[in-house]
């Protein structure tokens, strides 16, 4: 299994969230992509817990899951902010 800092390197070189070419709606659907409330609770749990060191070897996993998620949503939602920019180079993406 490839590390986190693995995984984010290589989900940057596919996504590449520095260059545009998506459309603006798709962007601005992009850009609405958030986990629910139950998921931010449970992140901040399972930080708490890993910051005590009293993970489980299943809570790593499941906090492992939430970073690479996350990872993969900053990296699209950067792609989808440059996208918007070059579509309307005069006013600023969210």
């Amino acid at each position: 299994m490839l590390t986190t800092a693995a995984e984010a390197d290589i989900l940057k070189r596919v996504i590449r969230p520095e260059q545009g070419g998506i459309s603006p709606d798709v962007a601005k659907e992009i850009l609405k992509l958030d986990f629910p409330e139950s998921d931010h609770v449970r992140m901040t749990d399972l930080s708490a817990k890993a910051g005590a060191g009293t993970l489980s070897q299943s809570e790593q996993e499941e906090l492992d899951g939430y970073i690479n998620v996350s990872h993969f949503i900053a990296f699209v939602q950067s792609k989808a902010r440059v996208s918007l920019k070059s579509a309307n180079p005069n006013s600023s993406a969210a």
